[in-house]
């Protein structure tokens, strides 16, 4: 998500919609792209080859990341919830990734840690609960593979997701790609982790 979008979404009351936290399904993928697109390539919409080129590459890593072991991988979806029958509509809002990632070490066979990537919220289905619930289940899972810390990482100008991951408790622990982001080369990107108590 862009600074501009972000302030955007912090200042703009939405109405509350109920929604369920499940794994994503191979129907899902094209909503999916479509949030992942929205919250971060906002300026790809301006170009309809752009926007075509990166749904299909977008779509396409996430197929293949899906034959991924559920004990390795899993994407899950934010999906609206019918207020009356409180069935699922199938309306992706929101969508987020966990994954078994090897430690970024220059050790050979480095270990692996449980690492968040892709949260995204639909712009109009912000600040109404669902990026917690995705953190929150994604923490869930990371805690029954056997880990008990998970990480992820954010733009620095990001203050929407500083924000959520502050309020959620993670706390930076690393800057990745400071020479290239001071020379202006790339963005600095965060590394953050928190770590994970077992349920009372």
């Amino acid at each position: 998500m862009s600074s501009a979008n972000a302030e955007r979404a912090l200042s703009t009351p939405y109405q509350w919609q109920p929604f369920r936290i499940r794994s994503a399904q191979r129907q899902d993928l094209p909503q999916v792209v479509a949030v992942l697109l929205a919250s971060f390539y906002p300026q790809a919409q301006a170009t309809q080859w752009l926007y075509w080129l990166m749904r299909v590459g977008i779509q396409e890593d996430i197929k293949t990341r899906l034959k991924t072991p559920a004990n390795q991988y899993a994407c899950l979806v934010a999906v609206t919830v019918d207020v009356h029958s409180a069935q699922s509509t199938g309306e992706v809002i929101g969508t987020a990734e966990i994954s078994q990632r090897p430690c970024e070490t220059w050790r050979f066979l480095p270990p692996k840690r449980a690492y968040l990537s892709n949260l995204a919220i639909a712009p109009c289905s912000r600040r109404q609960g669902a990026a917690h619930q995705l953190l929150q289940t994604c923490e869930s899972i990371a805690l029954n593979w056997g880990f008990h810390r998970i990480y992820l990482h954010f733009t620095a100008i990001n203050s929407a997701a500083q924000a959520l991951d502050a309020q959620a408790g993670y706390q930076q622990c690393e800057v990745s790609n400071p020479i290239l982001s001071r020379l202006k080369l790339r963005p600095e990107r965060l590394l953050l982790s928190k770590r994970l108590n077992l349920p009372t």
